[in-house]
């Protein structure tokens, strides 16, 4: 890394690993959530199928990943083009399963197209999926369903992932593209594609870069924020009514600058801890209250937020969330398939609005959807996983308050007779056992000790 930059870390190492876990909510036509059907959810669902802690997920067009605190990735969803990296075509794969030939990985990315990326601890760049436009960086447009390495890059800190095009950004700040580039995504002057990296001229000190439909972004180490490629949404944010530009420009009216998302309709940047949104707002998810358009940054939300992130599907339906530091998770947009975890589905939301099934939030992906089918309008989320306290032996009001305080709730009260007259109106069992990993807000069943009949009173 070279003397002076900062790079903002990777989403991946900035989760924390101790009781958390994966949930996910909205469609699962394609196995999506992972959970051993294709049964959508409006509320959050947890995950158990994976063997070592969440650190980062990534949520693609019908395919979802996890990457792992051991630095295995771990894929789900359709499986065409060999999305899922497995050295296989198939359908749908509704559960978990890794991603074979990878060194450890840091972190990783979906693209909506199906394109796997992963960014190993060597600085090595892999790649695996579509490839009509070279977008796996390897030289040709052959399609790859095993890992593959993106040639001629090293150092690479982390991988941002178009509809068919990637950036790569290195540590030593500079940045590389490749991929389709009709709308001058790539960043190097032209609309011509490219099926190896290429450096992405005048940028330096860059510290994230983000990628949705055909427009890029930079954010760099001083907290100012460049966009390239498409603008049809004006999500470029630079007010211009062009369609597209082909190099990085300013957007103005930001600074400090720490993350930026995007799904090639609408873009969230965080500022000083700020949110800020512009693009497409058919849904309200730009989260100003209203649903109308706007080509460059408006404030919509004081914070402090610590991560944003953005989904849409085919129809221009975007949705958003931002995580609090606290560990809340806001959502707001369309909804029309449970895609904002709010528990109902159908109407959208316009404005930021916390996700009570969760707590302890640390990071969310989004999917995107780009057929007008029923995939892709879903979101993953790592966030707390309680543990179910003993309760044993306590009487229902004190289980009641420790069920409560690990983010836990009563469920079931059956009663059994209870002869020994110390334990008299106490916890006799508890389901699930002490210790069980659950979802926030799960329910445990208890059987109390009721008196037993005046025939056999204890002394």
């Amino acid at each position: 890394m070279s003397a002076g930059l900062t790079l903002a870390a990777p989403v991946a190492s900035q989760a924390a690993v101790s009781a958390s876990g994966l949930y996910d909510f909205g469609s699962n036509a394609y196995g999506e959530l992972g959970d051993g059907t294709t049964t959508a959810s409006t509320s959050p669902v947890l995950l158990r199928a994976l063997p070592s802690p969440v650190i980062q997920v990534a949520a693609g067009y019908k395919t979802s990943a996890a990457l792992l605190a051991n630095g295995t990735v771990w894929t789900w969803g359709e499986n065409y083009y060999g999305w899922l990296g497995y050295g296989y075509t198939s359908g749908v794969v509704d559960t978990p399963h890794q991603v074979p030939g990878l060194p450890r990985i840091t972190q990783i990315a979906l693209s909506t197209e199906g394109d796997g990326y992963a960014v190993a601890a060597n600085g090595s760049l892999w790649a695996w999926g579509d490839n009509t436009y070279g977008q796996l960086g390897n030289g040709t447009t052959t399609s790859s369903s095993l890992p593959g390495l993106v040639l001629g890059l090293t150092g690479i800190w982390q991988v941002a992932a178009g509809p068919s095009f990637a950036l790569a950004l290195r540590e030593d700040g500079t940045v590389f593209a490749w991929g389709d580039n009709q709308s001058g995504n790539l960043g190097d002057g032209s609309t011509t594609a490219s099926y190896l990296a290429r450096p992405v001229p005048g940028l330096t000190g860059i510290s994230q870069v983000a990628a949705g439909g055909s427009t890029s972004f930079a954010v760099s180490s001083s907290g100012a924020l460049y966009s390239w490629g498409g603008n049809s949404q004006g999500n470029l944010g630079t007010g211009s009514s062009a369609q597209y530009t082909v190099s990085p420009a300013p957007v103005p009216g930001l600074t400090g600058v720490t993350q930026v998302a995007s799904d090639g309709l609408s873009t969230l940047a965080l500022a000083n801890a700020a949110v800020y949104s512009w693009g497409n707002n058919l849904c309200g998810e730009l989260g100003d209250g209203t649903t109308t358009d706007r080509s460059t940054p408006e404030l919509v939300d004081r914070g402090p937020i610590a991560q944003v992130a953005v989904g849409a599907t085919f129809l221009f339906d975007g949705y958003s969330a931002a995580v609090e530091p606290n560990g809340t998770l806001l959502t707001w947009g369309c909804n029309g398939l449970g895609q904002l975890g709010q528990g109902i589905s159908g109407s959208m939301i316009t404005t930021p609005t916390p996700v009570t099934d969760l707590t302890g939030v640390s990071q969310i992906a989004f999917g995107s959807e780009s057929t007008g089918l029923s995939g892709g309008a879903y979101g993953l989320v790592i966030a707390a996983t309680p543990s179910v306290p003993e309760l044993v032996g306590d009487t229902l009001t004190r289980a009641t308050t420790a069920l409560h305080s690990a983010g836990l709730v009563v469920g079931t009260i059956s009663y059994a007779f209870d002869y020994t007259c110390d334990t008299i109106g106490r916890v006799m069992r508890q389901a699930p056992l002490a210790g069980t990993t659950v979802a926030y807000r799960s329910a445990v069943a208890v059987t109390i000790g009721e008196r037993p009949p005046s025939t056999l009173q204890c002394p």
